[in-house]
């Protein structure tokens, strides 16, 4: 593959402005500035690639990343009233179609998986795949028995003809609990605490399947190994 085509494979922009970085003696491969925007080379000749002075990750196929999502940002390429969260991620992903496995609401924050496989989406995003996805929910009022309870037990949402329960309710304190569902209905776990007679204050996502943010700070992102991938039943490609 010609290196501007390479280039623009890996998120660097057009094939024009992926020449014009070739040209001004921007593209660095192995060390050593490249000269012509039409060499040959592949990902496996490439050991280290650095761009306008920044090292670049070579991509082979999908992207999987995780992200710790901060309070006050929307889970959208076109943000409304705040910033996206596409913005804490590197600009190149805006050329590779990177979205969100579901959405956090702009006031949750928390583990979020983004990716441009739609495979991955789709399993992950299907009812029947019952992924259990746990939060931190810090509640207005104290936690009561009865709101266990309920939780467990079902409640119905508006517009809902059937019940919906938590899979897990673990009491953290006096004001904080952890649930754990299997659905995503539209901020179902507000709704499901109203409903049994709490408020959700604030909203953390702690895991995912398996998957937890570990020691990944606030507005921080890494990406997925094959270990975790084939948590959730999938082999990376390419």
């Amino acid at each position: 593959m010609e290196l501007y085509r390479l280039l623009q494979q890996q998120g660097f922009g057009s094939r024009k402005e992926c020449r014009k970085l070739v040209e001004y003696g921007l593209v660095e491969i192995n060390g050593e500035v490249a000269e012509d925007y039409r060499q040959v080379c592949s990902l496996d000749d490439i050991d280290e690639l650095v761009v306008d002075g920044e090292p670049w990750q070579l991509q082979s196929g999908p992207i999987y990343v995780m992200l710790h999502k901060p309070d006050g940002y929307e889970t959208s390429h076109k943000p409304m009233h705040h910033p996206s969260v596409y913005t804490l991620l590197p600009w190149q992903f805006g050329n590779l179609d990177i979205s969100a496995v579901g959405r956090l609401d702009v006031d949750t924050t928390g583990l979020l998986l983004l990716t441009n496989d739609g495979q991955f989406v789709h399993a992950l995003s299907s009812p029947k795949r019952h992924v259990p996805k746990c939060y931190e929910v810090t509640l207005k009022h104290p936690v009561q028995p009865e709101l266990v309870k309920h939780l467990l037990a079902g409640v119905f949402l508006k517009d809902d003809n059937e019940k919906i329960a938590a899979d897990q309710v673990e009491v953290a304190d006096e004001i904080t609990i952890r649930m754990t569902i299997t659905q995503g209905k539209y901020h179902q776990v507000k709704r499901m605490v109203a409903a049994a007679g709490n408020r959700v204050m604030d909203l953390h996502r702690l895991t995912v399947g398996e998957l937890s943010l570990g020691e990944l700070d606030e507005g921080q992102w890494r990406y997925l190994s094959a270990e975790e991938l084939a948590s959730f039943g999938f082999a990376p490609k390419g």
